[in-house]
């Protein structure tokens, strides 16, 4: 990840991640902000500690906090749609190499009774299952290790899977490391510039789509995703309207006894979604066979063998063999947050994650869940034509998922 930055050409390909967390009420003190996170840290090793050198060399090793530069605040005018410049302006700004790589800004002014708290950190340090542990510990109840919303529960940390499952796994982990040079084109070379653009959707519609499917909320998400993805290349990108659509979809592989670690617990599995036109109906049907992978705890153990197992250059290898510009794809990721959240009397009731979007990767996304909404985030390429009607076609296609599914009614 770090290395991918520094392909970048434009800040705006950073990897940088994060969360928007929206609260009613009365702006509170800054001080007072800086005391609460700072009373929480010792739970928190990925706020505490910095990475030192590189390679076999490369070492976690705690560092001195300056909660002034980590905690801030910023005033800002000109309604909602002044928050959304402001997180684009926070992302690009450059950060301090001898502090731990997180921040948090209270933006306010923007609303007339509530505030946002902004929290970004970098993708090298964080994951997504790590950023959610880290508002659960600054703003949810006190919870046991086991009790986060995103830690694995279906496999330990010491789990050994069969031979056959090894072998299973990594057939399917090879197939799906064939170029597709989907991507790729002469007339629109991707660049490092991005947009940033967010859909919110009630949450009862993706749950109503998954029950009616017999599907989950992620295969629902998903299929969303490719049905948005195939409408908008009919004629923005027709190299991609008709073909099976590889998108990565990170899968969590942290375990209670990592709560807060730093680093990252997570390993990026190709599926191919299916492509080319058909209802959406359908679309879903087909998306549910290619997501059984995401689901198995015997893949799960068999991925988490491999980050923590493999010698460190065959691990290295296997990355450097993914990550060709050939290979790299949409990139697609699904966060629910089961805790409600709050600071002092104001409460939570939305969260925008933030996504980061690599060089070479066209578009990336993230949805999170949190009560009744689900928030999209979408970072996209601002060289791919007419992408940034994209989230309106994601919402669009959710929509009709929804007026597809029977409707419940009352004996």
């Amino acid at each position: 990840m770090i290395r991918a930055e520094q392909m970048a050409e434009h800040p705006d390909a950073n990897m940088r991640v994060g969360m928007v967390l929206h609260l009613g009420g009365a702006v509170p003190d800054l001080a007072g902000l800086r005391e609460h996170v700072t009373a929480r840290l010792d739970t928190l090793p990925c706020l505490t500690h910095l990475m030192t050198g590189g390679g076999p060399t490369a070492r976690w090793k705690p560092a001195v906090q300056g909660m002034t530069w980590h905690v801030r605040s910023r005033e800002i005018e000109g309604g909602p749609h002044a928050l959304q410049e402001v997180v684009g302006l926070l992302l690009r700004e450059p950060w301090p190499e001898d502090v731990p790589a997180w921040r948090m800004v209270l933006v306010h002014g923007h609303v007339p009774d509530g505030f946002a708290l902004l929290y970004l950190t970098h993708h090298a340090v964080q994951d997504g299952a790590n950023i959610v542990t880290v508002l659960e510990t600054l703003f949810g109840p006190q919870l046991r290790r086991d009790e986060y919303s995103l830690i694995i529960r279906d496999i330990s940390s010491t789990a050994r899977p069969s031979p056959h499952q090894v072998a299973r796994s990594t057939l399917s982990l090879l197939r799906h490391l064939r170029q597709h040079r989907l991507w790729q084109s002469a007339a629109h070379p991707l660049s490092s510039r991005r947009h940033l653009l967010w859909a919110h959707v009630p949450s009862d519609r993706l749950r109503t789509a998954a029950r009616a499917g017999a599907a989950s909320t992620n295969d629902v998400y998903l299929t969303a995703l490719a049905h948005a993805i195939t409408q908008w290349a009919k004629d923005a990108w027709p190299r991609a309207a008709g073909a099976a659509l590889p998108v990565l979809v990170p899968v969590n592989l942290r375990t209670p006894d990592e709560v807060a670690a730093p680093g990252n617990r997570m390993f990026p599995v190709r599926i191919d979604l299916p492509g080319a036109p058909m209802p959406v109906s359908w679309r879903l049907a087909r998306t549910r066979e290619r997501t059984r992978v995401l689901k198995s705890a015997g893949h799960k153990a068999v991925l988490r063998a491999a980050i923590t197992r493999l010698p460190r250059r065959l691990l290295q290898r296997l990355v450097d063999v993914s990550t060709v510009p050939g290979r790299l794809t949409v990139c697609a990721s699904n966060l629910v947050m089961r805790q409600r959240l709050h600071y002092g009397e104001a409460a939570v009731h939305r969260i925008d994650p933030i996504m980061c979007c690599p060089p070479s990767v066209p578009l990336a996304v993230a949805a999170t869940t949190y009560g009744d909404t689900t928030s999209v985030c979408f970072r996209i390429d601002t060289a791919l034509p007419d992408a940034d009607s994209l989230p309106e076609r994601w919402r669009q296609a959710l929509t009709d998922l929804t007026a597809q599914a029977p409707h419940e009614t009352s004996p």
